[in-house]
């Protein structure tokens, strides 16, 4: 018998983290749904509206910034990042999108970081989107995600059934959140096209292996070309020839995490990454 893939390891871990979760007293599911039709949650904005907004001259690619204190196959990255700090930096500097890892086991994530991240930009003047950047396959995270102040959520079509995808994508759509639908080849985009998702991202980390492809991306883009779809690159993006690359390509998006965590100059980084 093969070895648990990593992906698989960490929807093993985080399929006990959401029982505990659920079978909480405060945050059963039942108290969440109860929380939302209250009106708790923190205002929404649009994903999509969002992402095609950017500092750049048009057209130009919109930066989705990732806070990230570690990775499966990195180790720590930056395991001190305050995320609210990281958060408002990364607005100021024109980021359309931040996405918070609120995975705690590999990545060192929490929902805490995702509502500290969300509460630093709450007064930026047209805010950047925030994503839940989370291994998602019950409609508990979703219900999660919302009230802890994500715009959206990361929908990984690897790691789902269609019927659990088709489900999970439906009740985001219900909270208001268009996901942001992940794939790393052929059939999985034909997956995510079928859904009728309007933002997609290719992963050029294969999930299973943890290993990066940069030319992933690129297979793909001409599955999309003539679509209402924005198409994300996501993984591996560490310098401006990455960038203008996939730009040229029709690529409307970057994901970047690591490279941003490690940066001496986020902001200048940043604009020397975009061409901004």
């Amino acid at each position: 018998m093969a070895a648990p893939s990593i992906l698989q390891k960490i929807y093993a871990q985080r399929a006990k983290d959401v029982e505990l979760a659920s079978t909480t007293p405060g945050t059963t599911p039942s108290e969440l749904d109860t929380y939302l039709s209250m009106g708790l949650a923190p205002q929404l904005i649009s994903f999509v509206d969002r992402l095609k907004q950017n500092p750049g001259s048009s057209p130009s690619v919109s930066l989705m910034a990732e806070i990230k204190r570690a990775s499966p196959s990195k180790g720590p990255i930056a395991m001190t990042i305050n995320p609210a700090v990281q958060a408002l930096t990364y607005a100021q500097a024109g980021a359309s999108t931040i996405s918070v890892l609120t995975e705690p086991t590999w990545f060192k994530g929490s929902l805490l970081d995702m509502r500290l991240a969300r509460q630093a930009i709450d007064n930026v003047p047209n805010r950047p989107a925030v994503l839940r950047k989370e291994f998602i396959f019950d409609k508990y995270q979703i219900a999660e995600a919302r009230l802890w102040g994500a715009d959206t959520v990361l929908l990984i079509v690897a790691m789902l059934t269609q019927e659990q995808l088709t489900s999970l994508y439906q009740y985001s759509l219900s909270l208001g959140m268009e996901p942001l639908v992940e794939v790393n080849n052929a059939k999985e985009m034909e997956v995510a096209l079928g859904l009728g998702a309007k933002v997609i991202g290719v992963n050029n980390r294969n999930l299973h292996d943890f290993q990066v492809d940069m030319g992933t991306t690129s297979r793909l883009v001409e599955m999309v070309k003539e679509r209402d779809v924005i198409l994300c690159a996501l993984s591996g993006i560490s310098n401006p020839k990455d960038v203008q690359t996939y730009q040229n390509e029709g690529v409307r998006a970057v994901l970047i995490g690591e490279a941003l965590m490690k940066a001496e100059n986020t902001s200048t980084f940043i604009r020397e990454l975009l061409a901004w």
